[in-house]
Order: structure tokens, then sequence, then C-alpha cells
């Protein structure tokens, strides 16, 4: 079975797919990428890739966006009145795509060319539903995690797409769910997978490889605030949390890629700081950890059995996924005064937090596998 997967170029949407890559090649089927930028991650772990778009990455789409259509880019960044929060995100994919015309006839001729026997896309990116309804095979969406938008909405929302190539709902459909159901139920017809973490390839840095050798004398809290720059509440964030740190009885680990800390002054002596790290292998050494309400982030977390300090973010699904935490007894959701050690202590001491957290992290372990989906796809598309 030929299997083409269909990728937006950030790292959040391509590093949950890598487990089914894996799946799908250990069952002998054939795997392609069609993306750019971080989507060619997955030739990192293993499967042949296409550079639909040198140079492209989501945070470039993003950028094009709001220099288009800065009215559009702005409800990404503030919670959205009245408007469901997966309406106005599809909105906003549907008219990033439809400034990168190369690179969706890319993904499509990709398609035409390859001639797979099942298309698996990223939430919202429509060249990939458009391209299996183009070769009447199935399209199966790759969930993220927390929120699953409906092939129903985008192809009303890129409409555009689809009647420019004459087509429209391929017929044989699904959606891989990777959230754990008590977190977030698991909409009727979908398939839910337990998550694996993947975060990129490389050795560990030697710093954290001998921290996580040694026992803290103390709770170890990872902090991470996201994979870009640190501006307006995130820095408020992080002063808090480097403010707090000399008074709370912890050590912290802060994760801040590409982000220059210098401004912040000199790190207290229980803060080590990284720039880059095998995100799993941190948090299988941590007590807890304060983190900006990703869900890849998040679902890291709870495969750790981590209960989770959450800051009151907006925009992005912050929100979304970080109520969602909360309702679930996992951890917290933050105003940036209320960040001290008190909070930090009281979460990491509450028992009903560790036990939902325990409960979560087997459930994870409890649920279909990659290799089971496998399975799955292989029925969909008649292999």
């Amino acid at each position: 079975m030929r299997v083409l997967m269909t990728i937006t170029p950030g790292t959040g949407h391509t590093y949950p797919m890598v487990p089914l890559a894996w799946a799908l090649q250990l069952a002998g089927h054939e795997v392609m990428v069609a993306s750019c930028g971080p989507g060619l991650a997955l030739g990192e772990a293993g499967a042949r890739t296409v550079d639909v778009a040198p140079g492209l990455s989501l945070d470039q789409m993003v950028g094009k966006l709001a220099q288009n259509h800065p009215e559009v880019a702005a409800k990404l960044l503030q919670e959205a009145s009245g408007v469901p929060y997966l309406e106005v995100v599809g909105g906003a994919v549907a008219a990033a795509l439809r400034l990168q015309p190369e690179m969706v006839d890319a993904v499509i001729r990709t398609a035409e060319e390859w001639r797979p026997d099942i298309v698996v896309h990223s939430p919202l990116l429509t060249p990939g539903i458009v391209a299996a309804a183009k070769l009447g095979v199935p399209a199966v969406q790759h969930g993220f995690g927390f929120v699953n938008p409906s092939a129903e909405m985008m192809s009303q929302l890129h409409a555009d797409l689809f009647e420019e190539h004459g087509v429209s709902l391929p017929e044989a459909r699904a959606t891989i769910d990777i959230t754990p159901p008590s977190v977030v139920p698991t909409e009727p017809g979908m398939w839910s997978m337990g998550f694996v973490p993947y975060n990129g390839s490389g050795p560990l840095p030697k710093p954290l490889y001998d921290l996580l050798n040694r026992r803290p004398e103390s709770p170890r809290i990872a902090v991470t605030l996201g994979s870009g720059p640190v501006p307006g509440e995130a820095a408020v964030i992080l002063e808090r949390i480097l403010a707090s740190a000399p008074k709370t009885d912890a050590e912290f680990v802060v994760v801040l890629p590409r982000v220059d800390l210098e401004p912040f002054g000199p790190l207290p002596e229980n803060v080590h700081a990284f720039d880059w790290v095998p995100y799993s292998a941190l948090l299988a050494g941590c007590s807890a950890v304060i983190h900006h309400a990703g869900p890849g982030t998040a679902l890291g977390a709870m495969v750790h059995g981590l209960p989770q300090v959450m800051p009151a973010f907006k925009g992005l699904g912050r929100p979304v996924v970080a109520q969602a935490i909360a309702d679930r007894g996992l951890g917290r959701i933050a105003q940036p005064d209320d960040i001290g050690p008190e909070l930090l202590e009281s979460v990491i001491a509450d028992a009903s937090i560790r036990e939902a957290s325990a409960e979560v992290r087997a459930e994870i372990k409890a649920m279909p596998t990659p290799l089971d989906i496998v399975t799955r796809l292989e029925e969909l598309a008649g292999a």
C-alpha cells in the first residue's frame, strides 16, 4: 500500500504523525511525505519526502497572512467573539493557503504523480483532501490533539479550491484522534490512537544528560512556552517564574528555543536553561511541567503522568487545551500574578492531580497503537 502524508509545515503538526509513519513502514507499506520546512522532519525519522515549497515554514505562512490579511491573523491571537474557534482557525488556514498557490499545486501534483492508495493529511490541510478526491482514494485526517476540524468545514471555507479542481469530499474518510477520550471525548466515527512522543532526532546535550542522571533533592519542574520567540504575555510569565524560582523548593529546567535570555538578567541557581532538548527525555526526569497549553506539550505531560500548570494565554486554541486539562483535573490554569511558590508547590503536592494524571497515563497506554491504526487504514484502502 502506498501512503501519502501531506503535512502542514510546523513541528506541532509534524511530530504527532511520526509514529504512524513508523508503523506503516514496519508493516511493509510505502510512505511518502509531501510538505516543506519543519514538515520534512519525517525524513529524519526515516520516511521519503518531497519538498513542495523550499524554504517555506508555518511561521512564514502566518507572517504573510498577517501582512496581507491582518484582520484574519488578529483573530487567531485573541478570543473569538461569537465565532467557534475552529471556524476562525479554519478560515485563517484557507486564507493562508490561498497565498501559497505554488505549494498547494505542488501537493496535489505530487499525489497525482505518485498515485497513493490513501492520503493521510494534517488537520485543515485542504490540498491533501482535494488530492485524495481527485484520485478517488480515502482521505484520513491525523489530528494533533484536542481539536478536530471536520473536512466538511474545510470544504466550505476553502470551497474555491474544490471548485477549481472539480471535486467534492472523498466518500471514504476518517479522522485519527490522539487525545485521551476522558480528556476530550472522541466523536462518533473517529479512530482513537494513543499518543507516542517524538521530539526530533539528535543526542541529549551533555549538560542535560548530567542533569537527568542526577536525582534531584527537590521536585524538578520543566518550563516550556513554545518553540518561538517570547513576546508580550509569555515574557511576563517567564519573568514571574524566574522571580519565583529562588523562593520555591524546586529545580527548574527552562526550554526556550531561539530565545535570548540575557534581557532577563542572571538566572537563579536553581534554574537551568536550554535552547532545545528532547522534550520527552526531559519530562521523564521531572515532577511537573509549566507550559503554554500547546497540544503536543500537554499530551507529552500526560504520557509521563505529570501535573500541569498553564498560564492563561489567549488565542491559538490555547484556552481550549488548558480548559480541557483543568476540567480533567490534570492541572491548573494560572493568571500571571498567581504564579509563585505557593501555587507551584501546591500543584505538585495535590493528591487529586497526581491521581488523575496517573489515570490518564494508564488510559493512553491502553489506547489503540499506531500498528492497530495501520490495520484500519488497510481495511479502508482495501489493501
